[in-house]
């Protein structure tokens, strides 16, 4: 196995997502590392042959494994139009095209069937290459002469040649801040002791991967890892990896373009996917909801607390409900049988998201979701998409979607694919854990009792039946029983608001409202969320948020 590591040595990296501009890439591409190997072997001089067959082998791999955050672990800069003076191109400009037409063309006739035509061609091509060369060495060689009486005309245009003149440019500059500096690339082959040597002295000579700015250090490790991607024919990730001849096309594409023109980065596509996450040979237990979340930032509007979930997420369903009219919509999305009952099976999930578990933190809520159950049948998934788009289209403007209704003042949002706030990202509510609190506090089932009864023993019967049914609760979304809950009425995440400021729910007539406490959860074996237990699950409340092992107790 040959397992390539890379530290980011600020944290941050910065490379331009190659089909859309205005994003990071993230993970970073296999293909941008295998680039930054063959720009290490050419900045060497001379060119070692040893360092040459290592990448030629390397090439000829098969796609390897990551081990990296994944794209809900990893804070992303919020990109802005950045307008940049364009390069000089008034001094050189006009003589480097010539020259590299030329070049390319030496290049094209080099690697063509050798005939009398093309040989003859060959010959004039590099004349020609010759030729262009003189003049803008000379043309060079002239800017560099001193006129001590330079012409209004030459003043003028050595002051448009200075920076605050030029003409700008938009620019992008999208960066990602993963949770861990440093990330692993790793093949499966394990190539020969002189070549593992050589690709090692490669990776000493890699100081950046992605943006000038992204500094990086790269090294030949031992250790074995955990990949987090791997590929998969059925996975969601693409990543560029390179097939063989990716050395020749590398260096035809830097002939080409010189470091000048534009390019894209000739790749091999490949699918990746997460692999199944285990526990020794146990398998990580799961939630009955999904890790496919469709996910709402708050833009603009009134700025709620978490103590608003349950009236943000009945929006949020109302409005699709309205936009669905009078159709009959699906029992995993309208949660009830036609006939009017609640439905027997999972349905989706609506939830508001808030900041918490931060130091900083304030509980204010950054966006909404929508969680899919994970036995969702596809013709309903696809159903779910398009009445969300249809209701972008119809009541959205540029994408923008308004909730409100009740006492809730109008709130703002927009769909979104790679959220930066942490409160957004999926993986801060479904990583593997132990422990879990309640960022919004759970609906019992039932009426524990009074939890806050001043007799003996009341209060403490009500407790330990409020742990039942929280247990209770646990099991009926597929999760095990835990080894341990805890109850309070008061918040236990920074951020996070008490049980009494929360409406009551459900907030209907002749309805008595549910208990509601916030739980410190623990269980005997890591599970994987989103954990959403309770009375009220189905629109924000009892939302549960890991906390690692380190950190719990």
């Amino acid at each position: 196995m040959l397992t390539i590591e890379v530290e980011l040595l600020g944290g941050r990296y910065a490379a331009t997502a190659h089909n859309d501009r205005s994003q990071a890439e993230w993970p970073p591409h296999p293909a941008r590392l295998f680039s930054a190997l063959v720009a290490a072997l050419h900045d060497n001089e001379p060119e070692y042959a040893i360092e040459r067959d290592a990448l030629l082998w390397l090439e000829k791999q098969a796609p390897p494994s990551l081990d990296v955050d994944l794209d809900d672990a990893v804070g992303r800069r919020d990109v802005l139009d950045v307008y940049v003076p364009v390069n000089d191109i008034s001094l050189v400009g006009d003589l480097e095209k010539p020259l590299r037409d030329a070049c390319a063309t030496v290049v094209r006739l080099d690697m063509a069937e050798k005939t009398p035509e093309t040989t003859k061609e060959l010959k004039q091509a590099k004349k020609v290459v010759e030729r262009e060369n003189k003049k803008l060495t000379s043309f060079l060689a002239d800017q560099q002469v001193i006129d001590p009486e330079p012409s209004a005309k030459a003043l003028a245009t050595s002051a448009a040649l200075l920076p605050g003149r030029r003409t700008r440019q938009v620019r992008t500059f999208p960066v990602v801040f993963p949770s861990r500096r440093c990330f692993a690339i790793s093949w499966s082959s394990e190539p020969p002791a002189p070549m593992r040597a050589a690709l090692d002295r490669l990776c000493e000579r890699v100081t950046r991967l992605g943006h000038s700015s992204s500094l990086v250090r790269c090294a030949i490790v031992e250790r074995v890892f955990t990949p987090t991607l791997v590929p998969d024919p059925n996975g969601d990730t693409v990543l560029r990896t390179v097939s063989e001849g990716q050395v020749a096309h590398l260096e035809e594409a830097f002939t080409r373009h010189r470091s000048v023109q534009y390019r894209v980065l000739p790749a091999l596509p490949q699918r990746y996917g997460r692999p199944q996450v285990t526990l020794g040979s146990a398998t990580c237990e799961q939630s009955v909801f999904s890790e496919e979340w469709i996910i709402f930032e708050r833009v603009d509007g009134a700025h709620p607390m978490s103590s608003r979930t349950t009236d943000l997420t009945q929006a949020l369903r109302r409005a699709l409900i309205e936009q669905h009219g009078s159709r009959t919509l699906p029992e995993s999305l309208s949660g009830h049988r036609q006939d009017g009952p609640p439905a027997d099976n999972i349905h989706v999930a609506f939830v508001a998201l808030p900041f918490v578990g931060h130091d900083h933190a304030d509980g204010s809520v950054k966006g909404c979701a929508i969680v899919l159950p994970r036995a969702m049948p596809a013709p309903d998934r696809e159903a779910l998409l398009r009445l969300i788009g249809d209701w972008e289209r119809d009541r959205g403007r540029n994408g923008i979607v308004e909730l409100a209704g009740g006492t809730l003042p109008p709130v703002r949002f927009r769909r979104i694919e790679l959220p930066s706030h942490a409160a957004l990202r999926i993986h801060t509510w479904c990583k593997p854990a132990r422990r879990f609190v309640t960022a919004t506090p759970i609906g019992l089932d039932r009426n524990p009792g009074n939890l806050r009864s001043n007799f003996a023993g009341t209060a403490y019967k009500a407790a330990t039946e409020a742990q039942r049914l929280i247990a209770d609760a646990c099991v009926r979304i597929g999760l095990p029983a835990p080894v341990s809950v805890e109850v309070t009425f008061d918040p236990l995440l920074p951020g996070a608001q008490p049980a009494r400021s929360f409406l009551p729910w459900p907030n209907r007539p002749g309805r008595p409202p549910r208990v509601r406490v916030h739980a410190d959860i623990y269980f005997g074996e890591s599970v994987r969320g989103p954990v959403l237990i309770g009375a009220g699950r189905f629109f924000g409340l009892g939302l549960c948020r890991p906390v690692l092992d380190q950190e719990s107790r």
